[in-house]
């Protein structure tokens, strides 16, 4: 497609969404595209951050309610009619944009209503299918009718993976793909951090992160232990709207929040991850090839599946926030190797505007 201006619609849901649609609006920016940025909350906040100067709109928010407790599933589900309300008001205002602004291409990370009948749309996702509690996961296919009908809007969608099977090789059956569509495509891994050579400095980087009120809670349960480690850590609290850096005792430094740049040097420069199992904190580990310790939001089922998946692979250890014991799980986690793709995310954003 020849260069033009896009629209660019990024979830706010933690920072993972806007994290890996850093590469693929850098690449955009460096054809020569015009780029409109659509967002909110600390996605967007993130977003001007990393690309100061460039243009942005203030996107409709689903505001969706979590649970402090592991019940998400429950608290979502009787949040649907608010979620289809927003999902509708995204759509109003995406024709709004469409009016305004006049985009030649409308890419959208996971915003369901994020798109135009006139302009070519594609949505990025590794969620086909939803991930229900384990006694519920032989259903999934039917919530997963939702997914269906918004991708049908879309030209495509792009799945951040590689295909393997009945899924792909990171998200498993998240990923897997209806029989016979070719509105479906793997891209591979996209990770807003690449490998560099670097000392392993820093002993442990612990990246704090997710939707509230879980991200103040795993927060808490942090701080509260990180003491009783040793070497030089570093933690990142996930709080893009705030800058500010504290120094606990002589080997702990807190930061509310890194640039993206600074925050690629501080995972290189690292020993061991401790952080969410987030798709997006997966791709990046494996970009880097560092081991983790990954400890799922609670009740947040694609997180608990997918820290599952690896797991089971033996390339991550996995604990419950409520059972997180630093010290007794760090000895774990250390024996698990990772998984290693080098390079992956510089291929996977050729394919992307191959796709388009």
């Amino acid at each position: 497609m020849n260069r033009g201006r896009v629209f660019y619609a990024v979830l706010n849901m933690g920072l993972g969404h806007a994290s890996r649609s850093l590469s693929i609006i850098q690449e955009f920016l460096r054809r020569g595209w015009e780029v409109l940025i659509g967002s909110n909350g600390r996605a967007l906040e993130f977003l001007k951050k990393e690309f100061p100067g460039i243009p942005y709109v203030v996107t409709p928010g689903y505001d969706l309610k979590y649970s402090e407790s592991s019940h998400q599933v429950l608290t979502l589900s009787l949040q649907i009619p608010h979620f289809l309300k927003k999902i509708f008001e995204e759509q109003q205002f995406c024709q709004q944009v469409v009016r305004e602004y006049e985009p030649s291409l409308i890419v959208s990370d996971h915003c369901y209503g994020m798109y135009h009948h006139q302009v070519p749309s594609y949505f990025l996702s590794h969620q086909i299918y939803f991930a229900l509690p384990r006694g519920l996961s032989y259903f999934s296919a039917i919530p997963s009718q939702f997914n269906f009908y918004f991708h049908r809007k879309y030209r495509k969608v792009l799945i951040p993976d590689y295909a393997d099977g009945k899924g792909g090789v990171l998200s498993g059956a998240l990923s897997r793909v209806p029989k016979k569509s070719s509105r479906y495509a793997y891209i591979g891994l996209l990770s807003s951090i690449s490998r560099k050579d670097a000392p392993d400095e820093i002993d442990i980087l612990v990246s704090i992160s997710g939707p509230e009120p879980q991200r103040s809670i795993f927060e808490q349960k942090i701080l509260s232990q990180i003491s009783s480690l040793n070497g030089k850590i570093i933690v990142t609290l996930g709080k893009s709207e705030i800058d500010k850096r504290e120094t606990v005792g002589e080997n702990i430094t807190i930061y509310s929040h890194l640039p993206r740049r600074m925050m690629g040097e501080v995972y290189n420069r690292a020993r061991f991850i401790i952080s969410r199992s987030g798709y997006s904190t997966l791709m990046e580990l494996a970009e880097l090839g560092k081991p983790a310790l990954l400890v799922p939001t609670p009740g947040q089922t694609e997180q608990e599946y997918l820290a599952r998946w690896v797991w089971e692979r033996q390339w991550f250890y996995s604990v419950s926030q409520q059972k997180l014991n630093l010290e007794r799980d760090l000895e774990t986690a250390v024996q698990y190797a990772g998984l290693f793709k080098p390079d992956a995310t510089d291929e996977t954003v050729e394919r992307f505007f191959e796709e388009i």
